[in-house]
């Protein structure tokens, strides 16, 4: 969340949006402070804690932490039942909190996580099947959740700048730029929780110089040459 659009999520929350946020792991397959995690329990356990915390305080309202293997991924996608599950976790979110805008990682993984290309990959199904009453129709069913289908889906991206800056893989085109220049301390200090993995405060700061005040998304399926300023223009409020 803080090294995608954190600086957006503070500002929506602080505007008065109801922001949700799902994460498919704990993290637990990282790295403490640089170094070998050792015990990926513990690590998995002290991640999510940070990550509680630093969402409340870029005003998540919902967090949902889902505990697919961390770095594993990818042969989560490869067995069919467990693909199933997995994207059946993303429709289950959908339909609980109901999104009207979804924002997840780009194709290309942000920086070319496979993780990250993964959870895109899942989630782009997962919406189309969320507002499909014949799937995972029991499952909605048992829970008493209805279909749901979001307003519209963005890829997280960056500007030409920062894929320069920090050599990143090639983006997914912006149509999207967000103003954040009063919320990218939020960003940072939101960052600051996440107290096991201070290797990765100066490739941040050094993103968040990059991106100046905006963060940039792709719309999926949006028309050429679409310009927008604002996540929710055309969603009925």
């Amino acid at each position: 969340e803080c090294f995608g659009c954190a600086s957006t999520i503070a500002r929506y929350a602080a505007e008065g949006a109801s922001v949700s946020l799902v994460t498919m792991t704990r993290g637990g397959a990282g790295l403490w402070n640089g170094r070998g995690a050792g015990d990926l329990r513990r690590l998995s356990d002290v991640r999510e804690l940070e990550l509680r915390d630093a969402a409340a305080d870029l005003g998540v309202r919902f967090l949902e932490v889902l505990d697919y293997p961390d770095g594993g991924l990818e042969k989560v996608e490869e067995v069919d039942a467990v693909r199933e599950r997995c994207i059946g976790d993303i429709v289950r979110c959908l339909r609980l909190h109901r999104p009207q805008v979804v924002v997840c990682f780009g194709p290309e993984g942000a920086y070319g996580h496979p993780d990250h290309k993964v959870v895109s990959r899942l989630t782009v199904q997962a919406c189309t099947l969320s507002g499909d009453p014949a799937a995972f129709e029991l499952e909605g069913l048992a829970l008493g959740l209805l279909p749901w289908s979001p307003s519209k889906l963005y890829f997280q991206t960056a500007t030409v700048t920062t894929v320069e800056s920090l050599k990143l893989p090639t983006q997914p085109p912006i149509t999207t730029r967000i103003s954040v220049g009063g919320f990218q301390q939020a960003k940072l200090r939101a960052f600051s929780h996440h107290r096991t993995q201070t290797q990765e405060w100066e490739p941040l700061r050094k993103f968040v110089e990059a991106q100046a005040d905006v963060e940039v998304f792709s719309l999926v399926g949006a028309a050429p040459g679409l310009t927008e300023d604002d996540l929710f223009v055309g969603v009925d409020l």
